[in-house]
């Protein structure tokens, strides 16, 4: 059916006529008491401006300090679709050139611990990045994005990345788990199976629960509000790069929000394929701190190459190189 056919508006305006209207029991400023008059559950909305010495603009301006136009409105003005259709990370575009870095050559990271991403596609892309820990930074360094249409030419396309000796595992999609994929002999079997039957045998679950994303978001509005920004990604990753430029918020509708009255923040789930694979790494990245033991012939070379901003301040390490993670 068209969306815009005159069947569709009159069972969209039938919908909304038959819709239960809440029953008002109270209202004065910043204060509404309604009755759902679906469950009559009694709703009580109570906004900052209920309170008289809250009322005055330079108050909301000081509340709403560190947040986007888009969360204040949400988290003050109780509108839950302010951030519908709105960056996910507007930090990207304000702090790009503390986050974007020039690419590293392999040699001065060799013996440093990494660590991988996984998020699989056959139509859509499926996406690789390798990522170290340098003195608590983050850095996102290699990326594969491609269908996978052919496990082990795509495997082998994986294992030619230039760090992959260095890769302890590969956090991926839990759902590569599930036995899907039909065989001629025996069972079902999962996509990780296959994987790890081409050769890409050091993976693991990454986290998809329902909180994993708004973790993972968490964790990076954090990494970007620093001084000096402990997430980076290496110009390497275009395609990454692309994806948190352009990652927004999954938009509802007007219909959604009053049949559901359950408001969710979440990324719209498309192009969002390397933001995944980075969400299952990062929720499972080691903690544990050990010495890089690589011996690199400039110590501080890497800092060097992020512009000099940080490799007087690491005299400790030199001759060792920086702190990487167990």
């Amino acid at each position: 059916m068209r969306r815009n056919s005159p069947l569709l508006k009159r069972a969209e305006a039938w919908t909304y006529a038959s819709m239960p209207v809440a029953e008002h029991i109270y209202d004065a400023q910043g204060l509404r008491i309604v009755r759902n008059a679906v469950n009559q559950f009694i709703v009580c909305t109570c906004h900052f401006t209920a309170d008289p010495a809250k009322r005055d603009p330079a108050w909301r301006r000081v509340a709403a300090a560190g947040m986007t136009p888009g969360q204040a409105a949400r988290e003050l003005d109780i509108d839950y679709t302010a951030v519908q259709g709105s960056k996910v990370f507007p930090e990207f575009a304000e702090r790009r050139s503390l986050i974007v870095v020039p690419r590293f050559d392999p040699a001065d990271l060799a013996g440093l611990k990494m660590w991988a991403g996984l998020d699989y596609g056959t139509r859509n892309p499926a996406s690789v990045h390798v990522y170290t820990i340098i003195d608590d930074v983050i850095f996102s360094l290699w990326e594969l994005y491609e269908p996978c249409r052919d496990i082990p030419e795509w495997v082998a396309k994986v294992k030619a990345c230039p760090y992959w000796r260095q890769v302890r595992y590969v956090a991926a999609d839990p759902s590569l788990w599930v036995p899907t994929q039909q065989q001629a002999y025996g069972g079902p079997v999962g996509v990780e199976t296959l994987l790890r039957q081409a050769g890409l045998t050091n993976l693991i679950k990454g986290r998809n629960d329902e909180g994993a994303e708004q973790a993972w978001v968490g964790m990076l509005r954090q990494a970007w509000a620093q001084p000096e920004t402990t997430f980076r990604i290496s110009e390497d990753c275009p395609h990454q790069i692309r994806e948190f430029e352009t990652a927004i918020f999954q938009p509802q509708s007007e219909r959604q929000l009053m049949t559901s009255g359950v408001y969710a923040e979440r990324i719209a789930d498309r192009d969002n394929h390397s933001l995944d694979d980075c969400k299952y790494f990062m929720l499972t990245m080691p903690k544990a701190k050990t010495s890089f033991e690589g011996g690199w012939k400039d110590p501080g070379q890497v800092y060097k190459m992020l512009g000099g901003g940080r490799q007087n301040t690491h005299r400790p390490h030199q001759g060792r190189g920086p702190v990487g993670y167990a």
